[in-house]
């Protein structure tokens, strides 16, 4: 028997039936995702890390030139690459509403309140209405996103009141219980990784396919480097030109591997 320990140290028999589901989720139909799991699981030892088991499923992916099923299946991890700060959390979640149909008035913009100067990580307009979104950023597994935040978000959606009419929390981690009830109490809205069904971030982001660069195998001071420059999305990267990278400072090789792949992605 072949048994995976989990990131709490837990160990829990290998199911071949859970990663090929979450494999078919990523994009990758029947056939692929059969074939992933019979390489996987030839490769699997009893006490494999969740890790392993996900870098090798990642690994046997893009051997089988599948970038994007690829950056769907690594996309948690990949939102996590963005930190560590939530800077360029908040310039991928304005990215991602933004294709929705939500029109970006700011981000990181210092409003002033009725009582201090507050500053928004994303403030935008739908159908007339100006939204206040504030984006709880965690780089880490096995965090949830709890009262506190919530709390605050609503506090300072009060002291902007004369700006916005409706305050938004998202988070790409999962929420607690107290949280989600202050919140339906309150009328706040939230968002988070796997709620609510239909409307979760990680559907958000499938339905327009804007995975971050973080979903892409490169170097990491390249990718790194691209984040820094705003360029938070593989769609943003896949319109950039070589010479664009090269300006930023990456090695031409580098800048033409990840535009190549980049642009694959787009394609799919």
């Amino acid at each position: 028997m072949i048994r995976v320990r989990k990131w709490d140290g837990r160990l829990q028999e290998f199911d071949p039936d859970k990663l090929r589901r979450t494999l078919m989720r990523a994009g990758a139909d029947r056939e692929l995702a059969d074939e992933v799991v019979h390489r996987v699981a030839s490769m699997a030892y009893d006490g494999i890390t969740t890790r392993e088991l996900l870098e090798m499923a990642l690994e046997t992916l893009r051997s089988l030139e599948r970038h994007d099923a690829a950056a769907r299946y690594d996309l948690k991890r990949a939102i996590m690459r963005l930190g560590p700060t939530g800077y360029p959390f908040e310039r991928y979640v304005a990215k991602i509403l933004e294709a929705h149909g939500y029109r970006v008035l700011h981000v990181g913009h210092v409003f002033r309140g009725k009582c201090v100067d507050q500053e928004v990580d994303v403030a935008l307009e739908v159908e007339g209405r100006r939204v206040m979104v504030e984006c709880k950023f965690h780089n880490s597994r096995g965090i949830y996103t709890d009262l506190k935040p919530a709390m605050y978000t609503y506090a300072r959606f009060l002291d902007l009141e004369r700006y916005f009419d409706e305050p938004w929390l998202i988070t790409n981690t999962r929420i607690t219980e107290a949280a989600r009830r202050y919140a339906q109490c309150v009328g706040l809205r939230v968002t988070w990784w796997d709620g609510p069904p239909g409307a979760s971030l990680r559907e958000l982001i499938d339905a327009k396919g804007l995975y971050p660069v973080t979903a892409l195998q490169g170097p990491e001071g390249a990718i790194r480097t691209l984040v820094q420059a705003g360029i938070v999305t593989i769609d943003e990267l896949s319109r950039k030109s070589e010479r664009e990278l090269e300006r930023l400072g990456l090695p031409s090789e580098t800048a033409e591997g990840l535009l190549e792949v980049a642009r694959r992605i787009s394609r799919e």
